[in-house]
């Protein structure tokens, strides 16, 4: 939890340096028109102001999504680690190449998996087939996540990946909602992906 926590601070650096400058900027400003102030002498100041607005931004913000973030990863029976910030989130399953199996059978195979967990809360079905196969889902706390998978087949392994994005596109922090969606589906894309394989070899 603690690399996740890390991982969530860096990339509030950004968000929290434009808040200090902002609390800096303001607090000069009312330091000098409203106190007559100088600016050399309002400038301890205004750069204390912006200090602790940054901090404030970063403490508040990064303890809300790491609390959020432990929730979820409870809640889908995961170890949150500083890779559940990465968006969008991406899985890949890499298994042998399964005989006798198109593209079009495993991406449907696929789904069927994905349509029966009782973890996932499917909305909807927006793409589906030769290989693709693309999905509205229901995250954590409502959250909307858009899922796609991709399959290719070749002639010495099958390669599926996963990347989950959140569906408010502003998004930087989903408190690890498209992490945790696609480390479900991944993990459902591998059932499904071994179970072609097993009847594949039945087959034979």
């Amino acid at each position: 939890m603690l690399g996740y926590w890390l991982a969530v601070v860096r990339r509030l650096a950004l968000p929290a340096l434009v808040t200090g400058a902002v609390c800096a900027a303001a607090m000069a400003a009312a330091l000098v028109l409203g106190d007559g102030t100088s600016w050399s002498g309002a400038a301890p100041q205004a750069l204390a102001a912006g200090a602790v607005g940054a901090l404030a931004l970063v403490a508040v913000l990064s303890t809300s999504t790491v609390v959020s973030a432990a929730r979820t990863a409870r809640r889908y029976g995961l170890t949150l680690g500083p890779e559940a910030v990465a968006l969008p989130s991406v899985r890949e399953v890499r298994i042998p190449a399964i005989e006798g199996r198109t593209a079009f059978q495993l991406t449907d195979s696929v789904r069927h998996a994905v349509e029966k967990d009782p973890v996932l809360r499917l909305d909807e079905i927006t793409a589906f087939g030769h290989g693709t196969l693309d999905l509205t889902l229901r995250g954590p706390s409502d959250t909307t996540v858009f899922v796609q998978v991709r399959l290719t087949t070749g002639p010495k392994e099958t390669v599926a990946v996963v990347e989950a994005r959140p569906a408010a596109t502003y998004k930087r922090l989903d408190a690890a909602a498209c992490w945790a969606v696609a480390r479900v589906v991944e993990q459902r894309v591998a059932q499904a992906l071994r179970a072609e394989t097993a009847d594949g070899g039945a087959a034979r």
